[in-house]
């Protein structure tokens, strides 16, 4: 019997989220493999997707969070961490971020490197994030390093200077909520046809610039709202750029919600728009062309990687080029059509179950190595 363990670090830092969600995804996988056994080790957490997990754990799900007491709560995961894993008798350890001490007591060690962007946007952290030292560290300790994307890699072989031998690409999956959602029914029609944009907004992942080019265009903010989906309600500073856009009452808004609401605002959308000046992966996109819902996409990074054909496509760093593509798509219905029955392919060749299994496949090298 093979076991792999999966430390608390993501855990404790993400209440929910992509890469929580990955870890959860995986290990649940691997646990219901012949010859394998997984363990996730979390002794104090806050994470949704690991409270509604089915994987096997070690430790306490706290279901409020304590402001101001991040450091006690790192302290006893410090502390109780490396005993409870020594007992689990792992013989390979699965990091789930960078690790200060990233040496396992025992077994092997795997790393996941989901991008690089500490690295190539040092100017959106703070200049005393160990991120980058942490990551270097984690990469030279482990016997071999997953990447989610050919894109993710190749900047870990040009930045770090990693041999191509001890990489392995793995592509990311989705959620099946969204899969589902698609084969539905559209939801009910709203007043105006809006685009969508989900997720964080700052810096890199350039949502200013989505917003100036919907303001900006007649066509855009005469006939279509713009719906900003997760991520925090809009600051200060957003709401003031909206205001001097002279935009009608509402027609920028933030919703907030589940997986099944983010499904239905996709399906229910014109198009998604995807700007991001850089990404590991992406998974939103294939989200989207799981719903049916038409995809407009910056063209740098990994972006291309994953949404191949099936997007309509932007230079990310050019509000003129964001605002053409989302016009197209505005006027271009048998555009639109091509690109929903392009996504509903492409979306397919990505999914959890097949994640786990390459993940695996490393996980084989690892032992046998």
């Amino acid at each position: 019997m093979n076991t792999v363990a999966y430390d608390h670090q993501v855990f404790s830092l993400q209440q929910f989220g992509g890469i929580s969600r990955y870890f959860c995804e995986i290990a649940a996988r691997v646990s219901q493999q012949s010859g394998w056994r997984s363990q996730i080790v979390a002794p104090l957490h806050f994470n949704d997707h690991l409270a509604a997990s089915t994987v096997p754990r070690l430790g306490l799900h706290l279901r409020m969070r304590v402001p101001r007491t991040g450091r006690l709560y790192r302290a006893a995961n410090a502390l109780l961490a490396p005993p409870l894993l020594c007992a689990v008798g792992a013989d390979l350890l699965h990091r789930t971020y960078y690790a200060a001490n990233p040496e396992p007591e025992r077994g092997r060690l795997v790393i996941t490197v989901f991008d690089m962007i500490h690295e190539l946007f040092p100017q959106y952290f703070p200049a005393n994030d160990p991120t980058r030292d942490r990551k270097r560290r984690c990469v030279e300790a482990a016997d071999h390093v997953i990447c989610i994307s050919r894109s993710t890699a190749d900047d870990l072989v040009r930045l770090l200077g990693v041999p191509r031998h001890k990489i392995h690409v793995t592509h990311l999956g989705f959620s099946n909520v969204f899969a589902r959602a698609g084969q539905g029914s559209a939801p009910a029609a709203t007043v105006r046809p809006y685009f969508i944009y989900v997720g964080h907004r700052r810096g890199y992942k350039n949502f200013a610039r989505v917003l100036e080019a919907y303001g900006t265009s007649r066509r855009l903010s005469s006939d279509f709202d713009l719906v900003a989906f997760g991520g925090s309600p809009f600051a200060a500073d957003e709401l003031a750029r909206i205001g001097a856009l002279k935009l009608r009452p509402n027609a920028v808004r933030h919703q907030f919600g589940s997986d099944a609401d983010l499904a239905r605002a996709y399906a229910g959308a014109h198009a998604l728009v995807y700007p991001s000046e850089y990404e590991g992966f992406g998974i939103p996109p294939l989200e989207a062309m799981s719903c049916g819902c038409p995809v407009a996409c910056s063209n740098a990074s990994s972006v291309p990687e994953v949404v191949d054909s099936a997007a309509e496509y932007f230079d990310p760093t050019s509000v003129e080029s964001i605002r053409s593509a989302l016009e197209r798509l505005a006027d271009d219905n048998a555009r639109r059509r091509a690109l929903i029955a392009a996504g509903h392919l492409q979306c397919q060749h990505f999914s959890w179950d097949r994640c786990a299994d390459q993940t695996l496949q490393v996980y084989r090298a690892t032992l046998a190595g």
